[in-house]
């Protein structure tokens, strides 16, 4: 019998099976990605180690998708604006796969060019090794926020609920209602980051 012209599993063709499932449910299970799959679920198993692997392989396509060139050279205030962009629009394609990649141990092979560059434009600047750690994990933090937050209504507080509130309530008419307000609060969230770390560097802040 000859072979198929085109392969029928690969680990590229489960990563974006699994991926397509995940984004709509929430999560996948291999007996349900083998049923979309019209496979068994031991075929699965020729191609990938299980679940585990199978996120594996999500993570590196969603980080390869998140990989940021980033000049070494570069102004570090620059270089967390457009990795914390970066990677809030990629997250945001996939909001559901959040938890899931949150709660899975990362391959320290995905997307090390990026975090190793941030880590070294942030040292060269002067930040002591931990600020340069807890700096890079805030970034996930900002970002991984900043996504959930592009798929929420534009209007969070509604009418109902301000008509019972003073202070919000004309806080909230006095912005224009047609400014992406997602965007708009990641701005604002990504450069106050900056100015407190901006503060850190400074030579005349108290030790500690």
């Amino acid at each position: 019998m000859a072979r198929p012209s085109k392969a029928i599993l690969s680990p590229e063709i489960i990563a974006a099976a699994a991926l397509e499932m995940t984004s709509e449910t929430g999560d996948f299970t291999v007996p349900e990605l083998a049923k979309r799959l019209n496979v068994r679920p031991s075929s699965l198993y020729n191609h990938v180690s299980g679940r585990a692997g199978i996120i594996e392989l999500i993570r590196r396509q969603l980080h390869e998708a998140m990989a940021v060139r980033v000049d070494v050279n570069a102004d570090w205030p620059d270089v967390i604006r457009l990795v914390a962009s970066a990677h809030r629009a990629s997250m945001a394609k996939h909001p559901w796969l959040i938890p899931l990649l949150a709660t899975s141990p990362a391959d320290l092979d995905t997307s090390i060019t990026t975090v190793e560059n941030v880590a070294t434009v942030l040292s060269k600047a002067g930040f002591t090794d931990r600020d340069v750690l807890m700096t890079i994990a805030m970034i996930d933090i900002i970002t991984i926020g900043g996504s959930l937050d592009l798929v929420s209504p534009q209007d969070i507080y509604p009418a109902e609920v301000l008509a019972q509130t003073t202070t919000l309530a004309r806080i909230t008419r006095s912005l224009p209602s047609d400014a992406p307000r997602a965007d708009a609060v990641f701005e604002f969230t990504v450069e106050l980051v900056i100015e407190a770390l901006k503060a850190r560097l400074d030579p005349s802040r108290p030790p500690g």
